[in-house]
């Protein structure tokens, strides 16, 4: 298995172990970094401060450009997922049966979030028959995407592809929208359609926001525990990393 496909020890996984669940994070190089574009609709704001290059291990550079192992085993894992799609399908179907028995031994629920710093309709990637003739072990699972091989999972995310809701998605798979300075207009309007969007606040999270209901998305990231009802919930976050907490690109609430 080439790098590690899961992170389970980063601090907001850690907090899912209070609620009974081994929370499993899937990072991979944000926007284009590698070479490929992955987050087709990030904002300026959410470029400048993404979680998965300039905060925790990743963001640990003297300069903004350098690199450090954390950063070139994302790029390095965003190239193969897209040069070698059906070799790292398997290695993700096998990490996450992994992380399934390893929750079953601490007496934890497995919770997967597959785009811990990108935004990949994961609900579209579908085991075809190109991928199982070059790699024959993904046979059984012809025609299935990964919520469908783990119906019993919990699979969480957040996006800024609006689109993505006008779709049925898999019953196990709970999606977040997230708001950036540039699509305010587009998080009222699903927050309307009883979509919950997450919000970045700079200090105390106000109680309501454009009159919806805010709770605290901190406390873990568990978002299938989360309220829905045909007016969304706003799940409210605090700004993580140095560069979030002075931000004045509209990315932050203030």
């Amino acid at each position: 298995m080439q790098n590690r496909i899961f992170s389970i020890d980063s601090p907001k996984a850690v907090k899912a172990q209070e609620y009974g669940y081994l929370n499993a994070i899937h990072y991979l190089a944000p926007h284009d970094l590698s070479g490929f574009q992955l987050c087709p609709h990030a904002s300026a704001g959410c470029l400048a401060l993404c979680l998965g290059w300039e905060s925790g291990q990743a963001g640990m550079v003297k300069h903004d450009s350098d690199m450090n192992s954390v950063r070139l085993s994302r790029i390095a894992k965003a190239r193969r997922f897209m040069r070698e799609r059906g070799a790292y399908m398997i290695d993700v179907i096998r990490s996450t049966e992994l992380v399934i028995a390893r929750a079953k031994r601490m007496g934890f629920k497995p919770c997967v979030r597959m785009n811990g710093s990108s935004d990949i309709a994961w609900e579209g990637i579908r085991i075809n028959v190109g991928m199982i003739a070059a790699h024959p072990k993904l046979a059984p699972y012809l025609g299935m995407n990964l919520f469908e091989i783990f119906p019993d999972v919990a699979f969480v995310d957040y996006t800024k592809n609006p689109k993505r809701f006008d779709r049925t998605l898999p019953a196990n798979y709970h999606l977040t929208f997230s708001r950036a300075e540039d699509n305010e207009t587009t998080a009222r309007q699903l927050l309307f359609r009883g979509i919950n969007v997450a919000i970045v606040f700079a200090g105390d999270k106000p109680v309501t926001w454009c009159g919806f209901s805010v709770i605290d998305g901190d406390k873990h990231d568990l978002r299938q525990l989360d309220p829905r009802g045909s007016r969304g919930f706003v799940i409210g976050l605090s700004p993580k990393g140095r560069k979030a907490k002075r931000d004045t690109s509209g990315f932050v609430v203030r």
